[in-house]
């Protein structure tokens, strides 16, 4: 029992260290900051390449060995061409952190200096280098990706601080948003959000809505099923999703009435919605919206039928699980309220 009691002291005292140390470098003035290269314009058009910029400022010098940011981007507005480190400090990339999941719409950039850290005021971590894709005029966003005041997050700027890694980057970095097209025909979006149009940029028509959209989720994927319409001209459907209600950042055609989205990050809430589309490009308006958190099949707001019986029914039928089977019905309806409640709050904005 002894044993146990400064065990724990010592797992009680370490962490009370750790904390200190976490707001202590919290406080510190350390930045991020996506911007333009030099001698990228900013009338961007079709064909035309960016250059973006990761920038760390770090007024105070402190020794950064690490900075991990990975930005998230619509792949139907930019096409990823390169990550350019031949000039950063931070000279080591980390495994799997060196390019661009266009599926997902994410560069990933993580980077570190083994030599001592990086203790510049400014530095540039990489350049992201895109190709405008898109013929519309919108507004695109290239905005940080999962970021946490820990350095568990996928935005980060680490110190080693009494030999454990903390985060020092105390602000999420901001987005940085692109004006694409500008004068061209297609949506007008503000407030940096990038939105994605209906194809061909036209307004909803007579296409019939498609009905019933139901979603089930598992590791990192989201399965979907729908009843279409009986519109004799209609060639296809698109599905729309994001992780904001009512604004949808990433499409996906199909043919038939059941798709499947995969490499969805665990633990994430989605919203998704379908459209009918015809041969000439043009949409019906969306169906009712359905949220998920990614990896947890309970919180679907439309689950597939015979989700939750099916759960209970893989219970071993013994009569202590009574309170058990409780738990999961409350689980799946507070979870699904969870969703609904913030689909609404957010659709209002």
């Amino acid at each position: 029992m002894k044993k146990f009691l400064i065990l724990l002291s010592a797992v009680f005292v370490t962490a009370v260290t750790l904390n200190l140390a976490w707001v202590q470098a919290q406080s510190q003035d350390v930045t991020l900051e996506f911007r333009l290269a030099p001698g990228t314009g900013t009338a961007l058009r079709i064909g035309d390449e960016a250059d973006i910029q990761i920038v760390l400022k770090n007024p105070d010098h402190q020794k950064i060995i690490s900075v991990r940011s990975w930005l998230e981007y619509n792949p139907a507005h930019l096409e990823g061409l390169a990550v350019d480190t031949k000039d950063s400090l931070f000279t080591l990339a980390a495994p799997g952190e060196d390019g661009f999941d266009a599926e997902s719409g994410w560069v990933k950039v993580g980077r570190s200096n083994i030599s001592g850290g990086v203790s510049d005021a400014e530095a540039v971590v990489a350049t992201i280098k895109f190709k405008v894709k898109t013929a519309s005029g919108v507004t695109t966003s290239l905005k940080p990706y999962d970021y946490q005041v820990s350095e568990l997050g996928h935005v980060s700027v680490n110190i080693i601080d009494q030999g454990f890694p903390v985060n020092v980057l105390a602000r999420e970095p901001k987005a940085l948003d692109l004006t694409l097209n500008s004068g061209a025909p297609g949506e007008s979006v503000g407030g940096g959000t990038a939105l994605l149009p209906p194809i061909g940029g036209s307004a909803p028509v007579s296409l019939l809505v498609p009905t019933d959209l139901k979603l089930n989720t598992g590791s990192g994927m989201v399965d979907l099923t729908w009843q279409a319409p009986s519109d004799s001209h209609r060639s296809g459907f698109n599905v729309y999703y994001g992780k904001t209600s009512g604004q949808y950042s990433r499409r996906h055609a199909v043919s038939g009435t059941t798709t499947r989205i995969k490499n969805l990050p665990d633990g994430e809430t989605y919203f998704f919605a379908v459209t009918s589309t015809d041969s000439t490009g043009a949409e019906s308006d969306y169906s009712d919206e359905v949220g998920v958190i990614v990896g947890q099949p309970l919180s679907s707001t439309a689950p597939f039928p015979g989700l939750l019986q099916a759960t209970l029914g893989r219970l071993p039928n013994q009569p202590q699980n009574g309170p058990l089977t409780w738990w999961l019905l409350a689980s799946a309806v507070g979870l699904s309220g969870t969703l609904l409640f913030r689909n609404k709050k957010q659709s209002q904005f």
